[in-house]
């Protein structure tokens, strides 16, 4: 019996390689013989034109005849509800499953292309809930579910975790600026992070450093290329950061994952209804304002490194074995497909619990 067949529209702007976004939890499926994955980059197609792009996204899907198309952050492609209604058509009306990984609101608002999409899904999984649930419901046939921002496999390594003792820094923000001139830019949260990376600036004997955009001062940077922020954040013995819209059921940016993995303890604004999450013996201490948060890192840099390093090891642990794409992906999929097993219980039947509690 062959593998049922999962069409991916992935939001990546180049043809599909070895950093797919999602890449690696489908191979890892498709090695268990779970299904078979098709992806295709629709963005990556424009440059022929918009006409010829979805004439080969047609051809592309018709070959593969799937029984899912798993739909990940249209926002790319300039979708209509033309557009989608026809290829759903040709083929068949295969099962919809769409993940929206970004936050959405306020001066953020869904892009049009989103619509469509979000109005054919037979299931919208996004990594916030409450108000992100209640934007995103008004388009969508079904609740709004919920998933957790995981560690990206194009970051994944098997390497050992290096120490904190011979770090180049003490603590490291990674995170652009999105206030100018004291005036916001479109991001909710924005004017708390300044806040808190201007206090870290001024703390005493410590050594910082601040990737991003937009960042002046003492430790500033500049940006760090997504796929080198493992490395980076290994050159330092604490992680720090301010998430943008606090405050939603759930929602934590992938900085989270990201900095757990890379074995430091991390600092971050304290998301609701996560008692999943593990607290301060995985290195993660969840904080409810700036000035707590300053307080946390003033804390731990008086800290034993030896602990600081043990807590950054069961955090690179805790999350290796949980908050993972493969997981993410199974999680999406089970429902859906009887061939892809459910992720472990541990913390995944938490995470489901969480579609009960939105508002």
């Amino acid at each position: 019996m062959s593998s049922p067949t999962v069409l991916h529209l992935t939001n990546d702007r180049e043809p599909p390689g070895p950093g797919l976004s999602f890449g690696g939890a489908f191979r890892a499926l498709a090695v268990d013989g779970a299904l078979t994955h098709v992806p295709l980059a629709p963005a990556a197609l424009l440059a022929a034109g918009r006409a010829a792009a979805l004439a080969e996204i047609r051809r592309a899907a018709e070959r593969a005849r799937p029984e899912v198309l798993f739909v990940q952050t249209p926002g790319n492609f300039p979708w209509t509800e033309a557009d989608v209604a026809d290829l759903l058509r040709r083929l068949g009306s295969p099962i919809v499953v769409m993940w929206e990984g970004d936050p959405w609101g306020g001066r953020k608002p869904v892009l049009p292309s989103m619509e469509p999409w979000l109005r054919y899904a037979d299931t919208v999984f996004t990594p916030g809930l409450g108000i992100q649930a209640l934007l995103l419901g008004r388009y969508t046939r079904r609740p709004v579910r919920y998933i957790p921002q995981t560690v990206p496999h194009r970051l994944w390594d098997d390497g050992p975790v290096p120490g904190v003792d011979a770090t180049a820094h003490d603590v490291m923000h990674i995170g652009s600026c999105f206030v100018r001139f004291g005036v916001f830019e479109r991001i909710d949260g924005a004017r708390e992070r300044q806040r808190f990376v201007r206090s870290l600036q001024r703390l005493p004997g410590c050594r910082f450093a601040v990737h991003g955009h937009g960042w002046r001062g003492r430790g500033a940077l500049g940006p760090v290329p997504f796929d080198h922020q493992v490395d980076a954040l290994r050159t330092t013995r604490i992680s720090a950061n301010w998430d943008h819209f606090p405050g939603r059921d759930g929602y934590f940016s992938n900085r989270l994952p990201i900095s757990l993995f890379a074995g430091r303890p991390h600092v971050t604004t304290r998301p609701l209804n996560t008692d999943w999450l593990p607290g301060p013996e995985c290195g993660l201490h969840l904080v409810d304002s700036p000035a707590q948060a300053v307080d946390r890192v003033t804390e731990l840099l008086r800290a034993d490194p030896a602990q600081l390093h043990a807590a950054g090891l069961a955090g690179h642990t805790w999350v290796r074995t949980r908050l993972t794409e493969t997981n993410a992906l199974r999680h999406m999929l089970t429902r859906h497909l009887a061939s892809v097993p459910a992720p472990r219980a541990d913390p995944w039947q938490e995470i489901a619990a969480m579609d009960a509690v939105s508002v």
